[in-house]
């Protein structure tokens, strides 16, 4: 099994690429003394605990990585940490790398980017595509912090003991604070028992952000405060980052929302420290590496540069270990490790979220310029995309050359396989030229190992042509990813079967085709709220459908909807105008003509009608 472990100063965590977890103590650090020693232990204990609470048999660890409080103050601790467990774990690839790598990693999905951590303290990290590290702030409770838990707690405490002292307004956060340590009088010494005063002042932080809550004048101004300095440090790791991507992560990522300014595009984490450990454990030309520390028969991903045929060392064609006896398993066993492997499927997708919103912009600004979405792929994924393309035209009412799939191998190949056809370059050419392919399109590649000569072939002529380019892959750092404008890498990782692509992958591919064309869609009018009005009404569930939406999005009766829908010649989106803008069919039509094809805006042009009519 490959494992990624967090380990902290109160508690260990390890987690498999089969998705079993196990916990266990944590270790004081290794920069302390003796640090080296009790990680080592703390390590071995929680991967020991693994079998056990996957109910599975025990088996070898091939990988592991660990990301360890105080390895980036001790280098040498974690080059010795890595070398005792390469001599306790023979055979396995060791990696030791710091806490905030880890999170940082997890957090991102692996990918450049910027991590703001904001707990008892605050530090944001940024990474580079270089792989250059830059650290803004984490400095500790006297130098820096700001914004902390530690820090608006004390921020809260020093309004409330300026109010005693008649030097500030009065605050509902006088009773919290006596709730809380007690006599006020006698605070300072309460905080100087309590041995940590970061930690002891950073209790307060939810009593302050509580009564901020509540409109409290003194607590709203701290909270102010504290969201400036998170917007200040999140700014500014992403300036060193170079790429837009920030995520929150931390107790006090939830509590507030700061106004982000528009250079800084805020992610949901992808994953816990845990999940960036695994990631390490994996992959080894992530833009971190050069903060890793590795021990054992390391084994070298790919360059970015390597040849399509270079496919063994991808992630997607990797068999797991902990399945060498699946074929002995009974229906329920079957099940359960397949429904847990595609269980996986959505922290990957989350991790891919940005770059996904770019390519549905893409396809958005393509079928509104008057042009086409061209998904290309070769065998899985090209009849992922018939799929997608064939259910366009009844459900937004587009004309089936609007979206268009290219199979390598030819329409033949939606349904049976067509052995060789994705090595074919020349005809991944050919069919773009058939379909008149022009600058106005969008050409979407799909491809799991990132390297299927067809789709590349697809992605450079499309590139040479003028035309936006976005590639689907479920491997980082491809060919096909590189030759595309925008690259959605859906890192799914090992498949139950190993290299079969259609399970993990399969299903990532086809959400993000989902995601492609609902979007565009939607964008580009098709849409009323959550109603496809462009739905086309061809048989009676489709009608039904229709009078149901006419129904539902303009609030009127059964009766009305189907006058309308009749009236319009069962045209949803026109029947929808005519009802809520009060008008016949011909003008609704018209209105929807100068709104662009757009119900509401539509509407919209029909108010001062109205009003000027009245």
């Amino acid at each position: 099994m490959i494992v990624g472990v967090d380990l902290g100063k109160t508690g260990c965590r390890a987690r498999t690429d089969a998705g079993i977890e196990a916990a266990g103590t944590g270790a004081p650090g290794l920069a302390e003394h003796g640090g080296v020693e009790a990680a080592l232990r703390a390590v071995l204990a929680v991967l020991d605990e693994l079998p056990r609470s996957g109910s599975v048999q025990a088996v070898a660890v091939q990988a592991v990585a660990v990301g360890a409080a105080g390895a980036e103050a001790a280098p040498a601790a974690a080059r010795e940490l890595a070398r005792a467990l390469a001599e306790a774990l023979p055979g396995a690839r060791t990696a030791v790398t710091s806490d905030s790598v880890a999170a940082h990693v997890g957090a991102l999905g692996g990918r450049p980017g910027a991590v703001l951590a904001l707990g008892t303290g605050v530090v944001a990290l940024a990474v580079d595509a270089g792989g250059r590290r830059t650290q803004v702030d984490g400095w500790g409770p006297w130098l820096g912090d700001d914004g902390s838990g530690a820090w608006i707690g004390r921020e809260g405490l020093r309004a409330v003991l300026m109010h005693r002292e008649g030097r500030g307004p009065a605050t509902a956060l006088t009773a919290a604070a006596t709730a809380r340590f007690g006599d006020l009088q006698a605070l300072p010494a309460t905080l100087a028992a309590a041995g940590s005063t970061a930690r002891t002042t950073a209790t307060f932080a939810p009593d302050v952000l509580a009564a901020a809550a509540e409109d409290d004048q003194a607590a709203a101004d701290v909270v102010a405060r504290a969201l400036a300095s998170w917007v200040e440090l999140g700014t500014s790791a992403v300036q060193a980052a170079g790429v837009p991507e920030l995520a929150l992560v931390g107790g006090l990522a939830a509590a507030a929302s700061p106004t982000w300014p528009a250079e800084v595009h805020l992610v949901g984490a992808a994953g816990d420290p845990a999940a960036g450990a695994l990631l390490l454990a994996q992959l080894t030309d992530l833009p971190h590496e050069e903060a890793v520390v590795r021990c054992g028969p390391i084994h070298v991903a790919a360059p970015r540069t390597s040849s399509v045929d270079d496919v063994d060392v991808l992630a997607t064609e990797q068999s797991r270990p902990d399945l060498a006896d699946l074929d002995t398993y009974d229906a329920d066993q079957l099940v359960q490790v397949l429904l847990d492997a595609e269980a996986t499927v959505p922290a990957a997708l989350s991790a891919a979220a940005p770059a996904l919103a770019r390519a549905v912009d893409l396809a958005r600004g393509a079928l509104t310029s008057g042009g086409r979405l061209l998904y290309v792929g070769a065998g899985t994924p090209g009849r992922l995309a018939a799929v997608d393309a064939a259910e366009c035209p009844p459900t937004f009412g587009v004309t089936p050359d609007q979206v268009v799939a290219l199979t390598a191998g030819g329409e033949g190949a939606a349904t049976q396989a067509v052995e060789g056809a994705e090595d074919d370059r020349g005809s991944a050419v050919a069919d773009l030229d058939a379909r008149g392919l022009t600058a106005r399109d969008l050409v979407v590649g799909i491809t799991a190992s990132g390297r299927t000569p067809y789709v590349l072939a697809a992605l450079e002529h499309a590139r040479a042509a003028g035309a936006a380019t976005v590639a689907v892959v479920n491997n980082p750092h491809s060919p096909v990813a590189a030759a595309a404008d925008v690259a959605v890498e859906v890192l799914t990782g090992p498949e139950v079967l190993g290299g079969s692509t259609r399970l993990k992958a399969g299903t990532a591919q086809k959400i993000v085709l989902n995601v492609v064309s609902t979007g565009a869609m939607v964008g580009a009018g098709h849409a009323y709220g959550a109603w496809m009005v462009d739905v086309a009404a061809s048989n009676e569930k489709l009608r039904r459908r229709a009078r149901r939406i006419v129904r539902e999005a303009a609030g009127v009766d059964d009766p009305t909807a189907l006058a309308a829908l009749e009236a319009s010649g069962w045209r949803t989106k026109t029947a929808l105008v005519a009802v809520l803008a009060g008008v016949d069919a011909t003008e609704a039509d018209r209105l929807l003509s100068e709104g662009g094809g757009r119900a509401r805006v539509a509407v919209e042009l029909a108010r001062p009608l109205v009003r000027a009519t009245s």
